[in-house]
């Protein structure tokens, strides 16, 4: 019997592409691609495909997904929270998404707490500040980081991504400067304030987390087994997870789950869908602005790592 394959059709939403863009290894692609194909093997996936131009071929990329109504978004792109003009393009996008009851599940970055890297070695930034990804902050999506396992002789342990000492990434969270912190966050009593010394209390991220420690994940690219990792296998491991949910849901007469952070914040409040990560921390380097796991929510893994069984049975409930 042949093995279930997803549906998998590339959608460009852009005519210009550079020699480079088209030739350029695509193991973030893949990567994407086999975690969303291996879990929902029998899916209908959609890669749009925009010009990496600065952001706008970003935005329109999501745009077009949005406006296809798929039932779920998953993003592991990003770039530092800044004013730029394609954010509020991007953000028009996500909010159109969550009126739309489109899930979106956006990876939390793989530079630390201050969102810096040196090729995949999460740094200090020259301005000693802590600072976080978007479109993760944004609060119309649900924030993706990353834990990693540790073995001590026979025991494994999960605990927060952070490889930064042995010149490799970590996991991005922490405390939005463009955002206010949203309701569902403040009805959860989530009281984590900005690194920096402005403290503020804006939007926390991740939401969150999974398994995310670079060499965590075996893909195929071009025919050759290759290692990899990232919130970026995050952000679709939780698309696919909602997608099941969704198709129990319809197999009850309801409908699909959309924006589900207020949902899944009562969730993790209230019953056992979560593993809760209580060691490390995503600071670059000792003594930088960061954030440090504890018992309940935090700002490197957020609620923890989905007991996936749980909790799509329990979003199915819904």
């Amino acid at each position: 019997m042949r093995t279930p394959w997803p549906d998998v059709e590339i959608k460009d939403v852009s005519q210009h592409y550079t020699d480079r863009q088209d030739n350029a290894p695509t193991a973030e692609t893949h990567l994407d691609l086999e975690v969303v194909g291996t879990i929902c093997s029998e899916a209908k996936i959609t890669i749009y495909r925009g010009a990496n131009d600065g952001g706008q071929g970003f935005a329109d990329a999501v745009k077009n997904a949005v406006d296809d109504d798929n039932s779920v978004i998953s993003i592991s792109w990003g770039h530092t929270e800044s004013d730029d003009p394609i954010n509020e393009q991007m953000e028009l996008a996500l909010a159109e998404a969550r009126a739309k009851d489109i899930s979106v599940c956006v990876a939390a970055g793989d530079a630390g707490s201050s969102d810096c890297r040196d090729g995949f070695h999460a740094i200090p930034a020259e301005d000693g500040r802590a600072r976080v990804q978007y479109p993760g902050s944004s609060p119309n999506v649900l924030c993706c980081g990353g834990t990693q396992m540790m073995m001590e002789g026979d025991y494994f342990s999960e605990v927060v991504w952070n490889n930064s000492e042995m010149g490799r990434a970590a996991t991005g969270g922490g405390v939005s400067d463009m955002f206010e912190k949203p309701e569902w966050q403040s009805d959860a009593g989530i009281e984590i304030l900005s690194a920096n010394e402005d403290r503020r209390n804006g939007r926390v991220i991740p939401d969150v987390s999974a398994l995310a420690a670079g060499g965590a994940w075996d893909m195929l690219e071009d025919g050759v087994f290759e290692l990899g990792g990232g919130t970026s296998a995050v952000a679709p491991l939780y698309a696919s997870m909602i997608a099941i949910a969704n198709q129990k849901r319809e197999s009850l007469g309801k409908g699909r789950l959309g924006f589900i952070n207020d949902k899944l914040y009562k969730l993790a409040q209230s019953s056992d869908c979560f593993n809760d990560i209580t060691v490390g921390n995503n600071r670059p380097a000792k003594n930088y602005p960061g954030y440090d796991a504890q018992t309940g929510y935090d700002a490197c893994t957020g609620w923890g790592s989905l007991k996936a069984a749980v909790l799509i049975d329990a979003l199915a409930a819904l």
